[in-house]
């Protein structure tokens, strides 16, 4: 069931916060959660201290079953390939769990085998449809779906994990989950707006609803990202933010979200009266803008290794966002290797044409013109013909 704009601000405003003093619960709850049942504490009994007398007797490979899943569960982080084969194991001692099946996805997926995970997820779902409830396995579920195609049912994973972000470990992995979702929700708000504009009425205006819906949600779940406690992922939050603003129409809102990411910048004009205080001024103000530059030109260089889009062209409508505040001809020559490829076809194409030529125009997207860096004409890719690099 589709979460319209308001039921999912809604539920991101949910009183999550109000556990954070909690946290350390709300991990060990999780953990719990992940925790097969068949190797669960049973009639009320701690989980340490594992399966009865009775149960050992019924299944005497149960206690090395339940120690290979959590030694893989230890290795998902580390050692991969380990963690697939203590799943493999565990699956060989007791056949037909949903257990090992769930612990050979997530390491598939580590592995970099989307496909090779959604059918073990598949695979696990089947014997027992809960055991993929834990936020980390829900997580991965979700990204394995969104890897294979299945962007509807990834979607709908996502709005189920996204109310429990706070059982996730860290604060970068629930920014994580907030990008990944938003940007699910982007490129399946673009599919519908294509479907819109070759359906005929009321087929169209249903398309069109659908599509405003889901930007909305893109919208929502960048700005719950963004109130949230600054994490590695802040810049990328913020560029996000700014790109669905701009696609929705909003170029005011884009443009003050893009605002704090020039605030270094406009810091570093020269303000000092007389010749001395507007030469020191502007030596400093150089300096201030060449590390600006540098910055930039990294954080742009940064987005080509993240792995949070649903549509690998959008890549470079974030670099130019990125750097259209102070490397003007780098921000130009992005937007134009957008329109050059799949992004030039789709439906964002008005939007980024826009802000393309506001950039030429010397109005910078924003109503005043940006500095030049002397590294802008290293930073400028070279042509592309295609999407994102």
């Amino acid at each position: 069931m589709h979460l319209g704009p308001l039921l999912l601000t809604a539920l991101l405003v949910l009183p999550l916060a109000a556990h954070a003093g909690q946290a350390g619960d709300l991990v060990a709850a999780a953990a719990a959660a992940g925790r097969p049942p068949e190797c669960a504490a049973r009639s009320g009994r701690a989980i340490a201290r594992g399966p009865t007398v009775w149960e050992r007797a019924r299944a005497p490979e149960l206690p090395r079953y339940c120690d290979l899943l959590a030694r893989g569960q230890a290795q998902l982080g580390g050692d991969a390939e380990a963690a697939r084969a203590s799943a493999r194991l565990a699956d060989q001692l007791l056949p037909g769990h949903a257990a090992p099946q769930v612990l050979l996805a997530r390491a598939a997926l580590a592995l970099g085998s989307p496909e090779d995970a959604a059918r073990a997820f598949e695979r696990a779902r089947s014997v027992d449809p809960r055991s993929v409830e834990d936020p980390q396995t829900m997580h991965d579920l979700a990204r394995s779906l969104a890897r294979t195609g299945k962007r509807g049912e990834a979607i709908a994973i996502y709005r189920a994990l996204v109310p429990r972000i706070d059982l996730l470990g860290t604060a970068d992995q629930r920014a994580l989950v907030l990008l990944e979702a938003a940007h699910l929700s982007m490129a399946t708000a673009g599919a519908a707006s294509v479907a819109d504009a070759s359906a005929r009425p009321p087929a169209g205006a249903r398309g069109e609803a659908a599509a405003r819906r889901d930007l909305d949600e893109a919208i929502a779940y960048l700005r719950e990202a963004r109130l949230r406690a600054q994490t590695q992922l802040a810049r990328d939050v913020t560029l996000s933010l700014a790109l669905a603003l701009d696609r929705s129409g909003d170029k005011a809102q884009a443009d003050a979200a893009l605002e704090g990411e020039a605030t270094p910048l406009e810091a570093a004009r020269p303000r000092g009266e007389g010749a001395r205080g507007r030469a020191e001024n502007q030596s400093a103000g150089a300096a201030a803008r060449e590390r600006t530059a540098d910055d930039l030109a990294s954080a742009a260089a940064r987005l080509r290794t993240v792995d949070y889009l649903a549509v690998p062209e959008d890549r470079l409508a974030l670099e130019a966002l990125a750097l259209e505040r102070a490397m003007t001809a780098a921000a130009i020559a992005r937007w134009e290797a957008y329109l050059s490829g799949a992004g030039g076809q789709g439906p964002w194409a008005p939007a980024a044409r826009a802000r393309l030529d506001a950039l030429r125009r010397g109005a910078g997207g924003g109503g005043h013109r940006p500095e030049r860096a002397p590294q802008e004409r290293s930073a400028a890719p070279r042509p592309t013909t295609g999407g994102a690099r």
